[in-house]
């Protein structure tokens, strides 16, 4: 999962899942909910541009270290600490606890009547619980007992900020009433903010630091001498294996070391002991079109006739005796390139193939031998037996649902042509067999429309076409079973007029 959020093959929030899922964290219990950490900073301008650095939190720093002042504040506390029997700690409260995640969640049940109940059965105070984005931001950089992150639910639940169940909430010090939570000016709704907060938890400027606050929360920097240096050592009760129900002598003692993870929350396992390899940068990860990737790419193939290639079919399979990859170009010329299944990656140097028979580098060795009779064509001149025919229908877009090829390469399927029929090609003669629109006794349906698209086995989407119609269209298309009679045969489903589907037995 670390290798698939480097090279961005999934999400910050899906990756910051996985870590919290990995170190215990649940949303079943409240004490080791998920965290996540505060992005932004900006909750006062009327519009958010999340290319602004200035715009996002340095996420390299605890919450609680954030500020040069406060920083110093909690290592003064940590370097003057004199109890014996209680470790020194830079916070007394921690980023994460039932009492911070209900607070968040207040609004909507079932947290409701979870923080009613945590509160003696009534709200807790209205100047302690959540009012706004901004005023919950302010107290985490000014409040010595408020070092809270984030909970996940701010990235996806807009309800959580609406009070929709009109609870009374009560009133300020300040006189203001306590309903819905007041967001920041660059958010137009509940759901905007959410849209927004999400964009900014993916953007770039989070994705290159959030390795170093991963670091903070589940990695080296969670403990011992790096997470001094780091300002970042909460009170030894909340860490994994420094206290358990089992070392307690008494049912009070039982008791006193539940009420403690309780109020004091609990931090996630430890996951890494050194450093988290940070996120590619998004321009190392762009399509490299124009340039070799030399650490991915063992090979390039280019048809001599300088076609799109639309169509390829993988028949790598090892028990085929000539495992095959079949490729088709825009232009119909089609090439039967051999695979090589005792292909180790990296065994050999990797290369450029050229399908110009003088270049040495079409020597090397290679997972895929380029078809000779491709070869030892000549661009300018017609391929000979690597051509599927006639062209197709003039409104057709050659693509990849034109063909389809049998497991052994031996056939090739094509649909588009102007007189309505399919064909098949004998890929080592060349020679087609057509399907006319009024032979009903060999095709299960009559093709009276130009047959667009084919499958075998699997077919995603067929329709057909008439003499009238000016565009095509598509219809959706169940999937056909392999299997009939208890006998196996290779169907071939085509689209034909009025979206129907023929099926044809090989």
């Amino acid at each position: 999962m670390c290798v698939k959020w480097q090279k961005r093959e999934i999400s910050n929030f899906d990756y910051l899942m996985f870590l919290n899922t990995v170190a215990g964290r649940t949303f079943n219990d409240l004490s080791q909910y998920p965290v996540f950490p505060w992005i932004l900073t900006n909750y006062t301008s009327d519009t958010l541009d999340l290319s602004v650095a200035s715009n996002f939190r340095d996420l390299s720093k605890p919450i609680g270290a954030l500020s040069e002042a406060r920083r110093k504040f909690f290592n003064d506390r940590y370097t003057n600490w004199e109890d014996p029997e209680i470790p020194a700690f830079h916070y007394g409260t921690h980023y994460s606890t039932p009492a911070f995640t209900l607070n968040w969640l207040f609004r909507v049940e079932p947290f409701s009547s979870m923080f009613i109940n945590l509160h003696d059965g009534k709200f807790d105070h209205p100047d302690r619980i959540t009012h706004s984005i901004k005023d919950s931001w302010d107290r985490c950089q000014r409040d010595s007992h408020d070092v809270k992150e984030l909970i996940p639910e701010m990235f996806y639940l807009p309800e959580m900020f609406r009070n929709s169940s009109k609870f009374n909430l009560g009133k300020r010090a300040d006189g203001t009433m306590v309903d819905e939570v007041v967001l920041p000016p660059w958010a137009e709704s509940p759901e905007h903010f959410v849209l927004l907060h999400r964009q900014a938890l993916e953007s770039d400027l989070v994705s290159c630091q959030l390795n170093q606050w991963i670091d903070l929360i589940f990695g080296y920097k969670q403990r011992g001498a790096e997470a001094v240096r780091a300002t970042n050592v909460f009170y030894h009760l909340t860490y994994e294996g420094t206290v358990s129900v089992k070392m307690a002598d008494t049912p009070g003692q039982k008791e006193a070391i539940e009420q403690q993870i309780i109020s004091y929350g609990q931090t996630p396992s430890q996951l890494l002991a050194e450093a988290h390899p940070p996120r590619h940068s998004i321009m190392s990860m762009a399509p490299t079109m124009f340039r070799r990737h030399e650490d991915d790419l063992c090979m390039m193939m280019k048809y001599i006739s300088n076609s799109p290639v639309v169509y390829l079919a993988a028949n790598t399979f090892h028990q085929l005796p000539n495992p095959t990859v079949v490729g088709v170009a825009q232009n119909l010329v089609f090439s039967l390139n051999k695979w090589d299944n005792s292909y180790s990656y990296g065994a050999s140097q990797r290369s450029a193939l050229s399908m110009d028979p003088s270049n040495a580098e079409g020597q090397v060795s290679l997972p895929l031998t380029a078809d000779p009779q491709l070869a030892t064509a000549a661009s300018a001149t017609p391929i000979a037996r690597r051509h599927l025919g006639d062209s197709f229908d003039q409104r057709l877009t050659v693509q990849c649902s034109n063909f389809v090829t049998t497991t052994d390469s031996k056939y090739i399927f094509a649909c588009g042509y102007p007189d309505y029929s399919f064909r098949i090609v004998d890929t080592d003669t060349e020679e087609g067999a057509k399907e006319e629109d009024d032979e009903e006794e060999e095709v299960d349906v009559a093709m009276m429309g130009a047959v667009f698209c084919m499958s075998t086995a699997r077919c995603v989407r067929a329709a057909g076409l008439t003499t009238s119609q000016k565009q095509l269209e598509r219809c959706a298309l169940q999937e056909i079973s392999t299997k009939e009679d208890g006998a196996n045969f290779e169907k071939i489903p085509s689209g034909v007029q009025g979206f129907a589907v023929a099926q044809h037995l090989e």
